[in-house]
């Protein structure tokens, strides 16, 4: 028999517990399902419990009985272009004609209203630059139309119109152009599409500035970010949000230079992240890490078994209290 303290021994003790420690690793992989971890539902393994599914419920569709209607509300008097009165000529139950004037008895007047647009005529305004001969010396002169005219061929209306579709819709450049010609019956190259892109994005430069700095500025913030492509390069979208603003940066890094660029050079107040090493640069006291993840955590915890299930069943416990309030 070997001696409890021969090297032997403890060469031996030691790979067991080296070989322990990877069985555990193994069966925790083992056991990681979107429950317990940042798994998607459709990665779950076979042996996964299903996700949690409501039953279905016996109410129809729409509003219930008993529930109060959301009317819709009329806009006011000064957004009326155009009234239709409707009077009605003979009483409906005598016959009898009946006055065109609104007596003191009558209720009021029933509203319903229609909204329309009328037919879409873009403005079209053409700048001649005329010339005149001298009658004293002979000299042809002409007028100048100025660089600052030459330099837009689409007005400020029409271009924030067709930067909407395109910046806020995700509406393609060669769509963009599509509705100028289809809807406004302005044929409009591709390219103007994003020198249009360009102008707005100058213009709205500084309120974007100005949510960067509310945002960086504020007392607590919630950060994240995620892939985006741009010219079919990978870059980040890095957001940053308060309970009023929400603020957005396109970067081709996702290390500590991207998220620089979103808070700045000093990050100040607390930020509510996920485990991302990035954010790691936040000072403890200053850093929350985000309720849902570590939900997972301590449902992995339980999930794991052994005698830490306590822990997780504590942290869930914690997490169904905090999710309450």
């Amino acid at each position: 028999m070997d001696e409890p303290d021969c090297p032997g021994c403890r060469t031996r003790d030691a790979r067991i517990a080296e070989l322990e420690r990877s069985l555990a690793a193994l069966e925790a992989r083992l056991n990681t399902t979107a429950s317990n971890s940042s798994t998607p539902p459709l990665a779950n393994p076979l042996g996964a419990k299903p996700p949690v599914v409501k039953p279905k419920s016996k109410r129809k569709r729409g509003a219930q009985p008993g529930h109060p209607p959301h009317l819709k509300e009329l806009l006011p008097a000064d957004r009326v272009t155009k009234t239709e009165v409707l009077v009605p000529a003979v009483c409906a139950g005598c016959q009898a004609a009946l006055p065109a004037v609104a007596g003191p008895s009558d209720p009021p007047p029933k509203r319903f209203q229609v909204v329309e647009l009328p037919p879409v005529v873009v403005e079209v305004v053409e700048y001649q630059s005329h010339s005149r001969t001298c009658p004293c010396c002979g000299k042809v002169t002409a007028a100048t139309i100025s660089a600052d005219l030459r330099e837009h061929r689409v007005g400020p209306r029409l271009t924030a119109t067709l930067s909407y579709f395109s910046g806020c819709h995700g509406v393609s450049k060669r769509g963009v152009e599509e509705i100028a010609e289809s809807v406004f019956g302005v044929p409009i190259a591709l390219g103007t599409v994003s020198n249009l892109e360009r102008e707005v994005s100058a213009a709205l430069e500084p309120a974007h500035q100005e949510a960067l700095d509310a945002v960086r500025n504020a007392p607590v913030k919630y950060a994240d970010e995620t892939s985006w492509k741009l010219w079919g390069k990978l870059c980040w979208l890095w957001a940053a949000a308060t309970v009023g603003v929400a603020s957005f940066v396109i970067h081709p890094k996702r290390g500590k230079i991207g998220l620089k660029a979103l808070l700045g050079d000093r990050i100040d107040g607390i930020v509510h992240s996920d485990r991302w090493h990035v954010y790691l640069q936040v000072p403890e006291e200053r850093r929350q890490l985000c309720w849902a993840h570590l939900k997972r955590d301590f449902q992995r915890i339980v999930d794991g078994g052994g005698p830490s299930v306590f822990v997780g069943r504590r942290g869930l416990r914690i997490v169904r209290e905090l999710f309450a309030a």
